[in-house]
């Protein structure tokens, strides 16, 4: 695998959680979709395709139809999707953590601050952590939708997201996670978890473009969250549904006086995607679905163990909690002040991590190796 990824063989990257090399599969496609774009012009009915296999295969990728898939241009823009489909007329109250990533925070505090929300909870996360009890106590009856990372993209905390699901249910609301920091990294199964909603993009863990992301809705909850908003590709009889059973696209007008959404979750693809990204995350899905999801997970944890004894053994004070903690993610970050010139000292040394806060955030992933993290952990001792 690492030879089809050209930049290890010039670096020592270890920031997947930045975002994830791409291997020579996924920039090839998507050079070679440009290049006969080029040639050719345009081919849409082609392009729509590729949205069917990108459903189909991030469906595959996380335990669901692809039905309850659509493809959405970020997993920020996902999560607006599914908050507008809630059911506000009679709940109000939306919990979130600060250990989300401020996307699945700020959506929310906006949704108050206009009046489409009464409250927003956000819970507060003491070294990385946000007790399971402090989920419990905030959930209630008023309760309309709980959103969760998966993993904190900061301190890489694994939430316990099947029994935060769990509470939401039984206070009868429902639970919207983002999956950014998950999916790629250990098997994820929606149904085993209780989502009803999720969204996840393809340039971290699954090594894929930036511009694409997909958002799944439980089909359950199909026929009571529909969006606030709609464009002519998420409508009943869209352009997609109809190439599926081979009808001209254009044959007969889109409604103007009288829209419904779409059946199934392609009702959150308001308009046309950024279709070489699209092209090259279906090859990025098609390279995460090459490999044991539990393989992946099982390297990514001895790197996250060796990296975490490293650092003990010279000191750092740990952001990221233990493995008994929290056995899952491939995040581990530890104090470094004025991380920024740490950042740049790595780099020279053709060593790739990122900083965020006063911290050194470390990602390492599948095809990273022990002596990636020893060169690491040497370096930090010289600097």
């Amino acid at each position: 695998m690492r030879q089809t990824i050209p930049a290890l063989s010039t670096r020592t990257y270890l920031d997947s959680a930045g975002a994830g090399l791409p291997p020579l599969s996924v920039t090839r496609a998507m050079r070679e979709f440009v290049e006969r774009w080029s040639r050719e012009g345009e081919r849409f009915e082609e392009w729509l395709d590729d949205i069917l296999k990108l459903r189909e295969r991030f469906a595959e990728l996380i335990g669901a139809r692809d039905n309850e898939v659509g493809v959405v241009p970020s997993a920020s823009i996902g999560l607006v999707e599914l908050a507008s489909s809630l059911d506000l007329s009679k709940r109000k109250k939306v919990v979130v953590s600060d250990l989300n990533f401020p996307s699945n925070v700020l959506l929310w505090l906006r949704m108050r601050e206009s009046g489409l929300l009464k409250k927003v909870v956000v819970l507060r996360g003491r070294n990385g952590i946000v007790p399971l009890d402090a989920w419990e106590r905030a959930i209630d009856e008023e309760t309309v939708a709980v959103a969760v990372d998966y993993v904190s993209w900061l301190s890489g905390y694994r939430e316990r997201v099947r029994e935060i699901a769990n509470l939401a249910h039984r206070r009868g609301a429902v639970a919207l996670v983002d999956a950014f920091h998950g999916v790629g990294v250990f098997p994820i199964d929606v149904r085993r978890d209780g989502v009803d909603g999720l969204v996840c993009g393809f340039y971290k863990w699954l090594c894929g473009p930036h511009g694409a992301a997909c958002v799944f809705l439980n089909e359950e909850r199909l026929n009571s969250m529909k969006p606030a908003y709609l464009g002519w590709f998420g409508v009943k009889d869209n352009v997609i549904e109809r190439a599926q059973v081979k009808r001209d696209p254009f044959d007969i007008p889109f409604p103007v006086d009288k829209a419904e959404p779409s059946a199934t979750a392609a009702r959150f693809e308001w308009g046309t995607s950024a279709a070489v990204v699209v092209r090259g995350a279906v090859e990025a899905v098609k390279f995460a679905l090459s490999t044991d999801p539990g393989s992946r997970f099982r390297v990514i944890t001895r790197r996250k163990e060796e990296l975490i004894t490293g650092l003990r053994g010279m000191g750092k004070k740990m952001l990221t909690p233990t493995l008994e903690e929290s056995p899952g993610g491939g995040i581990v970050t530890f104090e470094a002040k004025k991380h920024k010139l740490l950042v740049e000292k790595l780099a020279a040394k053709r060593i790739v991590v990122s900083g965020r806060y006063n911290h050194l955030r470390v990602s390492p992933h599948f095809y990273n190796t022990a002596e990636e993290i020893e060169l690491l952990l040497r370096a930090l001792r010289m600097v």
